[in-house]
């Protein structure tokens, strides 16, 4: 038995963590702690042994095994990570999760990435000190809210039961952890809004998700989409209603649903970095928006209603971590009790997305995603601010608001692929394993393109993509195809060994664009086409602006036109040339 006292214990614990964090978590008794469990009890002092990254023991006394770390923990207290269930990864994977750790957050959901890029992020996060991490699968509705950027392979849309089951059993390939809908087109009292989910595709696509045991969650903003939502079964909303008062409709059908509230209050809280932009009118929208947050939340938390911890991290400038210890400040600020407030960002929370049965709570058999606080949060919410070390899966990855280790880099390293980016002979699949996508102007309306490959005439056997390209009728409207280089785009490429990129083409199209993406920057290479089939060669040397061509991810093709012009073009062996 090692017995220390608080800070030589953590000290000795990290000794065993490698530098990308692949620590084996060795046995932790925690002597005389106070543990808020989340269960909703009372905080009550016991000794905690972790095992083999779970919880195996709590008791009045436990004998320390000899080769257990013992951590004299009097006065402090022991609590389950927190759950943030509502996050964006829009920046790097490694830098969100040092936030997210240094905060107290151990599992953490993501709404923003692409399913055919899941597998690559979950190899990936294996070599970073991270939480654990659930991906979300976008759906919308046609015109709806998040299918205004990117494409259908981001976002799915869905507009009937027969659309909701095709697109779960096109997702059922990548594995997500959960659906989210964006169902409300309401966008905060701004005259542009889009289009609202029906009801039966909302159904199906909860009757498809519960086959799978998905949990369902929904960017609902308003109390009639709310109802909707609470009729379709949905497991939680993650956003505030906030468009009016709500009734006792709402709160029934809730009720009988059983469906969790998450509102994500961080991301609408009127800061004053965000506010002082507003003129009085949009301003005065903001704090009645607030207004109805606060009646809404205290209405539902009245009737029982279920809380979780979401945020939004990622949108509006809304910071990582930070939020989501923010989010409990502002649910007690809202009328939630401190506990209330911690059981939300606890048990809730994994309730929510359907973790429940493994973390969120300190129990034998969970897994040990701990906090240690100095304060007692469960009194004072602030306290939670104190933290002093995290575990996750029974190992230290944060003392002081530190990582205990080295970070991963930000990005993969690179690989090497072969010349060969798409010849289209691989059906739905570039000649490299990764799902071709378009990149078309945000916002509605937006421009078309639709693809497919095709037999490149009757005599010959070798296929090209036909695509047919119809640019909207808005300022600079653009069109691109994408050939990510690696699934999903995320695994960077090393092409330092080729010179440039070539493809063959026909079509009425007179101009064309090649983007080169990277991690450290776009580059752009603008040439002219004759009429007729022609094979086009852009060496490196032509394309401006800074990127690296030690770090690709990606290769565009876009057709550079005018609003309401239309294109059809035949494209063929696009590669990389030596």
């Amino acid at each position: 038995m090692k017995c220390s006292q608080y800070w030589m214990g953590i000290l000795s614990i990290a000794s065993s963590i490698s530098p990308l964090g692949g620590a084996v978590a060795a046995d932790t008794l925690f002597n005389d702690v106070t543990v808020f469990d989340g269960t909703g009890k009372q905080p009550f002092v016991a000794d905690v042994l972790v095992k083999d990254g779970k919880i195996a023991t709590i008791a009045k006394q436990i004998q320390a095994t000899t080769d257990a770390e013992v951590i004299e923990a009097k006065n402090f207290t022991l609590m389950p990570g927190l759950i943030d269930v509502h996050t964006h990864w829009t920046a790097s994977r490694a830098e969100i999760s040092t936030a997210m750790l240094t905060h107290g957050i151990t599992t953490v959901t993501d709404y923003h990435s692409s399913p055919d890029s899941y597998a690559a992020k979950r190899e990936w996060h294996k070599s970073l000190i991270s939480p654990h991490v659930l991906y979300a699968a976008r759906i919308a509705p046609p015109g709806g809210h998040g299918a205004d950027w990117a494409d259908e392979k981001m976002t799915r849309l869905v507009a009937s039961k027969e659309e909701a089951k095709a697109v779960l059993e096109y997702l059922d390939q990548y594995q997500p952890d959960f659906i989210k809908v964006f169902a409300d087109g309401w966008r905060y009292g701004n005259p542009e809004e889009n289009t609202d989910i029906s009801l039966d595709a909302f159904e199906g696509i909860v009757e498809q998700a519960k086959i799978r045991h998905l949990p369902v969650v929904t960017h609902t903003v308003t109390v009639d989409g709310g109802i909707k939502a609470a009729k379709a079964g949905v497991t939680a909303i993650v956003h505030a209603m906030q468009d009016e008062k709500a009734d006792a409709r709402l709160v029934e059908l809730m009720k009988q649903k059983a469906v969790y509230y998450a509102p994500t209050l961080a991301v609408y809280e009127p800061r004053p970095e965000k506010v002082k932009k507003l003129n009085p009118e949009k301003l005065a929208q903001t704090n009645e928006r607030q207004g109805f947050s606060k009646y809404n939340l205290g209405l539902l938390h009245d009737a029982g209603i279920k809380l979780g911890l979401g945020t939004d991290s990622g949108i509006s400038k809304t910071p990582f971590g930070e939020s989501s210890v923010r989010e409990l400040e502002l649910l007690v600020d809202f009328g939630i009790s401190p506990a209330e407030a911690l059981v939300a960002g606890t048990k809730g929370s994994a309730e929510i997305i359907g973790v429940d049965q493994v973390t969120g709570t300190i129990e034998v058999g969970k897994r040990a995603d701990l906090l240690l606080i100095e304060g007692k949060p469960w009194k004072q919410i602030s306290d939670i601010r104190n933290l002093k070390a995290v575990w996750v899966d029974g190992k230290p990855v944060v003392k002081d608001g530190a990582l205990v280790g080295q970070q991963g880099p930000s990005v993969p390293p690179a690989i090497k692929i072969g010349a060969v980016i798409d010849d289209f002979e691989q059906g739905a699949l570039t000649s490299l394993a990764s799902v071709r996508k378009t990149n078309i102007d945000y916002g509605f309306p937006r421009s078309t393109i639709l693809m497919q490959p095709k037999l490149k005439s009757v005599t010959e056997s070798n296929h090209v993509l036909d695509v047919m390209v119809a640019l909207e009728n808005k300022n600079a409207p653009y069109a691109q195809l994408v050939f990510p280089l690696t699934p999903g785009g995320f695994v960077p490429v090393d092409a330092s060994r080729y010179t440039g990129v070539s493809f063959s083409v026909n079509g009425n199209a007179r101009n064309y664009t090649v983007v080169l993406d990277s991690y450290n920057g776009k580059s752009k290479a603008t040439l002219e086409a004759i009429s007729g089939w022609q094979t086009i060669v852009v060496p490196f040397s032509k394309f401006e602006g800074d990127w690296d061509k030690t770090s690709l991810t990606a290769v565009s093709i876009e057709v550079d036109g005018k609003a309401e012009e239309q294109y059809w073009i035949e494209l063929d062996n696009v590669k990389f040339t030596e």
